[in-house]
């Protein structure tokens, strides 16, 4: 033990001697390393912008504007701290302004302008009233981009292929927006294009695809393969105001595809083969043969919803079909019909949506006209009863209960 402990204290001892002997050298080094880093402290950074500039315009598409205040900063590593500035694109100002701004630079940057290179940017903005803070990471394959935007409850990782670059970016954006969860694959050059998508809570999957045109108008196409829905979440008061009042009054152009196959996203009673194709047309909103299934029912819509300076007009024809009509009654707890089985109904009418008045043209039923005097019945119910059903949540015995008493009247 004398002996280690001998060893030790001789070890020791010649470290000591050898960083006395150093003394003079390890200090030269430390006051070198200080002198570096110190040293653009004592002059003005704003004549290195421009080359920062270059670089992040030739290399990621945007530039900064609005550069008065710019400081060095040595910790926690060497950098560049910029306020009140903002984001350019192709020489436009963007509507993302900089409060502050830190970027990352390696050391060789500071003296030799030519060799920037970014390691990391972080910023803190406002984007639309709403306060934004985040980073961007220059990578080998993927420039990664992360931002929140704490008051919309909004995150997101965006992974952006260094091939392309701003304003014509690829790559893969994942959104999360309060409990809503996007994955998009995108890819803009004349439009933007996305693929391989999808969307989802914990009411709804779907996948989707599509593609976004901005020239030389907006139009959009987006097809959506529903995997899993939970009807019973749907808010119908939600959903028909924000087609009927918001969507209908944007004069939109495009199309939408939805399509839902699985037996469990209805009833146990099953469906598939659901598909509903939409039109939007500067306001108009246009179906035609939309299927779907429901309680044993085949169901086709066709409609037209069209937007007057006064009043929505919604003219529409309704298929229904069934090989066994006795199963759609048991269902819905109704007295069977021993001699009817299979029935072909066909209805169409229109709708005046601002005024909740329903013009009902004509009910065939197995190629018999419905009397008029049902037809009077049947138009006085949906006027007191429709707006009922719309303007509560999607209830199954509710929707049940709506189809026995419509029966009544035909």
């Amino acid at each position: 033990m004398i002996i280690n402990t001998f060893i030790k204290k001789n070890f020791v001892k010649n470290i000591l001697k050898f960083i006395f002997y150093l003394r003079y050298l390890i200090l030269i080094f430390i006051f070198s390393i200080i002198l570096l880093l110190t040293l653009p402290k004592l002059f003005k950074y704003v004549n290195k912008i421009d080359e920062l500039n270059y670089v992040l315009k030739n290399q990621h598409g945007f530039t900064l504007k609005k550069t008065n205040k710019i400081k060095y900063k040595i910790f926690p590593l060497p950098n560049l701290e910029i306020k009140d500035s903002q984001i350019s694109i192709e020489e436009q100002y963007s509507d993302v302004k900089i409060k502050k701004l830190i970027i990352f630079i390696n050391l060789k940057s500071l003296y030799v302008p030519e060799e920037i290179s970014l390691k990391k940017i972080k910023f803190e903005g406002n984007f639309l009233d709403y306060d934004i803070i985040g980073h961007y990471v220059p990578k080998k394959d993927k420039n990664y981009l992360y931002f929140k935007v704490k008051n919309l409850g909004i995150e997101s990782k965006v992974f952006l292929d260094n091939k392309k670059k701003l304003p014509k970016p690829s790559g893969l954006i994942k959104l999360k927006v309060l409990n809503d969860n996007f994955l998009i694959n995108f890819d803009f050059d004349k439009n933007l294009q996305f693929k391989n998508s999808f969307y989802k809570n914990k009411n709804i999957y779907t996948n989707f695809k599509g593609q976004l045109n901005f020239e030389p108008f907006f139009y959009f196409k987006i097809i959506a393969d529903i995997k899993k829905l939970n009807l019973e979440s749907l808010k119908l008061n939600k959903l028909y105001h924000l087609i009927i009042d918001e969507i209908s009054g944007k004069k939109l152009n495009g199309s939408l595809s939805i399509n839902y196959l699985t037996k469990k996203i209805i009833d146990k009673t099953g469906a598939k083969n659901n598909k509903i194709d939409i039109i939007f047309n500067n306001g108009d909103i246009i179906s035609k043969n939309s299927t779907f299934q429901f309680a044993n029912l085949d169901i086709q819509l066709n409609f037209y919803l069209k937007k007057y300076p006064s009043y929505k007009d919604l003219e529409y024809e309704l298929l229904i079909e069934t090989e066994n009509i006795n199963k759609f009654y048991k269902i819905i707890s109704v007295k069977r019909d021993k001699n009817i089985r299979e029935v072909k109904t066909l209805i169409k009418g229109k709708i005046n949506l601002d005024a909740q008045k329903f013009y009902l043209d004509k009910i065939i039923v197995n190629e018999k006209n419905t009397e008029e005097n049902k037809l009077a019945q049947l138009k006085n119910y949906l006027d007191k009863n429709t707006i009922n059903y719309l303007n509560s949540d999607f209830n199954i015995k509710k929707i049940y209960l709506f189809l026995k008493d419509l029966i009544e009247f035909i």
